[in-house]
């Protein structure tokens, strides 16, 4: 059929990993069953819910965001499944959410994320290499570098927070730091 599908515990462990480690305890969990459909593998109890590694994943991958910003981020992963260019998937999401048909949180929400070569995570000890990159982002849709008083993408190095997509309903901070050093 493909790739084995990891037991719940090791996918609950390596979805969280890019959270802090006080934030894991409490973080709900999607993962997958063996027909590679998204299920709940733990609830949340702090509003954050983690997705895990695709069983058939081709590069690491694993996300956590406040719940009530999944609902877009599903959204445009379905769109890119569908061979869309990114202007088109942004004008379908813009006319989505200004209609009402995708609701966006209406304050600022959190993002954690860990990704790169899957070679570089370790499944056995549950670690993530140097090549694996690691940031995080404070999403609030719509508003502009200017008005929260940030740099925008490009004009600081990547180690300062920016703003990404700004003006836009993606539009978010981003804090990048180092990878996670080898253990």
């Amino acid at each position: 059929m493909g790739a084995p599908v990891p037991p719940p515990a090791q996918q609950i462990a390596t979805a969280i990993l890019p959270l802090p480690a006080n934030l894991r305890e409490g973080a709900g969990v999607r993962g997958f069953d063996r027909n590679l459909k998204l299920v709940i593998l733990r609830l949340s109890r702090n509003g954050l819910l983690c997705t895990g590694l695709r069983p058939d994943a081709k590069e690491f991958d694993v996300r956590c965001y406040h719940e009530s910003f999944w609902p877009l981020v599903d959204r445009v992963r379905e769109l890119y499944r569908q061979d869309l260019k990114p202007d088109a998937v942004k004008r379908i999401i813009d006319a989505e959410v200004k209609s009402g048909k995708l609701k966006l949180p209406d304050h600022p929400t959190a993002g954690y994320r860990m990704e790169g070569p899957l070679k570089a995570y370790d499944a056995k000890s549950n670690t993530a290499g140097r090549a694996i990159e690691s940031w995080q982002s404070i999403h609030f849709p719509y508003r502009t570098a200017a008005e929260i008083g940030l740099p925008e993408e490009g004009t600081v190095p990547r180690t300062f927070p920016y703003v990404m997509e700004s003006g836009t309903f993606w539009a978010h901070v981003m804090i990048e730091h180092d990878p996670v050093p080898e253990k």
